[in-house]
């Protein structure tokens, strides 16, 4: 997607602009009154028919020394994020009504955005959904519901599926979602749907362009073994760009990790279908262990990843792995204005380290090497490549630190560094803006809470 220059557009100031602008100063208002309730209150229970919350972020980010080609986008970014949630349990009898409003925007940034709608996307409705459940299926043994709608999705670990959380706008679709879930919290899930196409200046809207429906079912039976399986399709007319009809299966066995015990996770997707008029096979591994110790509140993991990419530009068959609408910072680096490294064309291990000295202080250290999978793809997220492979496969290493302070329920205060150790493909790649490594930095504010409950 072509880069916008937000300096222009921002000029015009339209109706919906001002009601955001009116949105969160009455937001922000009210957070000394909400703070001052959430510090002591318990989250709202069930009972509660209206429950009215939100949610402010602001973020500051820098970038040195840029990796993308020609060194596009932005080196310096203050975002704003403010979400506002309705939720009228039992609108009319059993039916329920969930409304979200989101406002991202930015300030200070100094080139445009390559992709806008990762960054801006100005008052809209980013969920409007009647929700129909019952905790008293199958005679009590099971619970489920049906949502109809515009709403977010988190499915299994989020690599294919999820309600962006660092980014500042949120994926979000059109249509139906389903879910039966046991006793034993197995579950299916079911969703028929048109991914929302994010406009950061006009209202989103999905049309029948694109179409993605699919299915999971997660088991929790066993003590060490817990099991997910799934299946995704996704449609585009070939009026879109990539013009993809995937279909992606995959697999997931894990344990959930606790105290004084090792703990696992291996998730395999195959995709299979078209991409433009090239014929798609493509792969994606996760290896992962990981033990948290018992008394030093820490868990300390290794991973490796692999993410296919394309073997041969010229030729009919396109190899490179899709990660459709998944997310990626918990598993890469931080994204914003930084973000790397996308689950495609990527190969590499990694060790992770997350410690919680004390309840309200999260410390994370990650290193990870990582190379193309194939010399000849392009390095996504850079714009960079070189058809010929002689720039090689080392992208190089990537450091990263983090630290979350959380002193009350209502207040989040977040700080990450990132270091990203350039490799020899950055030496010899066309088009490259450099050698130099990259430091990128983060700090956060994150505001939020219950404004009414009754």
């Amino acid at each position: 997607m072509p880069a916008i220059d937000t300096s222009r557009r921002r000029r015009r100031q339209r109706p919906r602009d001002r009601c955001a602008l009116v949105l969160s100063c009455a937001l922000l208002g009210a957070v000394g009154g909400a703070a001052r309730g959430a510090e002591t209150d318990a989250p709202s229970p069930p009972s509660e028919r209206i429950v009215v919350s939100f949610q402010q972020r602001s973020r500051i980010e820098r970038l040195t020394h840029p990796f993308r080609l020609d060194a596009l986008g932005p080196t310096r970014v203050l975002a704003f994020r403010t979400r506002l949630q309705v939720d009228v349990r039992k609108a009319v009898g059993p039916v329920g009504v969930f409304v979200e409003l989101q406002d991202s925007r930015s300030a200070w940034n100094d080139e445009p955005f390559v992709v806008p709608a990762r960054h801006v996307n100005h008052l809209d409705f980013k969920q409007v959904l009647l929700r129909l459940g019952s905790e008293r299926l199958f005679g009590r043994s099971a619970s489920g519901g049906v949502q109809l709608g515009r709403f977010t999705l988190d499915l299994g670990r989020r690599r294919l599926i999820a309600r962006n959380r660092m980014r500042n706008t949120t994926n979000a679709f059109d249509g139906a979602y389903g879910w039966l879930r046991a006793k034993d919290d197995s579950t299916l899930q079911a969703f028929v749907t048109r991914p929302v196409r994010l406009d950061p200046y006009e209202l989103d809207r999905s049309d029948g362009k694109r179409v993605f429906w699919g299915a999971s079912l997660s088991v929790h039976r066993w003590r060490y073994l817990q099991a997910e399986a799934y299946a995704l399709r996704l449609d585009e007319s070939g009026e879109t760009v990539t013009g993809r009809r995937l279909t992606t299966l995959g697999a997931r066995l894990y344990r959930v990790p606790s105290p004084g015990q090792l703990d696992y996770e291996l998730e395999s997707a195959w995709q299979t279908g078209r991409t433009l008029d090239l014929d798609h096979d493509a792969r994606f591994l996760h290896l992962e262990t990981g033990y948290a110790f018992r008394r030093a509140r820490a868990r300390v993991s290794v991973l490796y990843d692999h993410a296919s990419g394309d073997k041969d530009p010229e030729d009919r068959r396109f190899e490179r792995f899709d990660t459709l609408f998944g997310a990626r910072r918990f598993e890469y680096a931080p994204t914003g204005i930084y973000g790397p490294f996308f689950r495609a064309n990527i190969q590499g291990p990694g060790i992770r380290l997350v410690a919680s000295p004390t309840p309200p202080v999260e410390i994370l250290v990650a290193h990870r090497v990582l190379w193309l999978a194939q010399a000849t793809d392009t390095w996504v997220g850079s714009g960079l490549t070189d058809a010929t492979g002689a720039s090689g496969r080392s992208l190089g290493g990537h450091l990263e630190a983090r630290i979350r302070w959380q002193p009350r329920r209502w207040l989040l205060v977040e700080a990450a560094w990132g270091h990203f150790f350039k490799g020899s493909y950055l030496e010899r790649v066309p088009g490259s803006p450099g050698t130099s490594d990259s430091d990128y930095l983060t700090v956060g504010l994150e505001v939020g809470g219950v404004l009414l409950a009754r």
